[in-house]
This record gives structure tokens, C-alpha cells and sequence, in this order.
């Protein structure tokens, strides 16, 4: 069975995410929690969703983005693995993604 990998900066910017929601509904922060993780176990499934990002970070050569399915401003970016994916970040869509991205700190 296909699985995901969450790089260790996931869990903190899945936090942040709920931290940010919860602030005016917690109800909806897990929510949107629990759709991450479902959308992780869809992209394990079928690893080739998404569209490659071309960014200057070596580490993360061969990104690809897909959204939290039902909720559109939340971006997932992962990498096909052996066995499944390993993501890599979440942000919101607001955000400048290419200048986060740049800025990956390797693991």
C-alpha cells in the first residue's frame, strides 16, 4: 500500500495552519487538518497529480503541487517516492511560493 513521508517542517506548518483557522473555529481547523492528511493518502496512490514547480532548491528537485481537496487556498508540495510520497511543505496559496520554496533548509 502506497504512504506518505512528512518532512519534519510539515507537522509545524500544519500547526501554524491550524493555529491560524482555530483562531475564529477550531471545528474547521481540524477539518482542514484531516483533509490534508487525506489528500496526502490520495497523492500516495497517485503520485504523478499535480504540476512540477522548477525551483532553484537542489533538495527539491522535482516538486509538485497539488491542493487540499476541498480546500482550495491550501498547496501540498511532495515528491514521488519508492513507495509513495514524501511531502516536502503546505502553504496557503497567499503566500510568496517561490521565495519559500527558494528558502528550503535542507533535513
Amino acid at each position: 500500500m502506497p504512504k506518505y513521508v512528512l518532512d519534519p517542517c510539515v507537522e509545524e506548518e500544519l500547526w501554524e495552519i491550524w493555529n491560524f483557522i482555530a483562531q475564529d473555529n477550531p471545528d474547521a481547523a481540524t477539518r482542514v487538518i484531516e483533509a490534508a492528511h487525506t489528500t496526502f493518502k490520495t497523492l500516495a496512490a497517485t503520485p504523478g497529480l499535480g504540476r512540477t514547480r522548477f525551483v532553484r532548491n537542489p533538495r527539491l528537485r522535482e516538486v509538485r503541487s497539488w491542493r487540499i481537496t476541498g480546500y482550495e487556498n491550501y498547496l501540498i508540495f511532495y515528491r514521488a517516492v519508492a513507495d509513495g510520497i514524501q511531502v516536502n511543505h503546505v502553504y496557503h496559496g497567499a503566500q510568496d511560493i517561490e521565495t519559500l520554496l527558494g528558502k528550503s533548509h535542507p533535513n
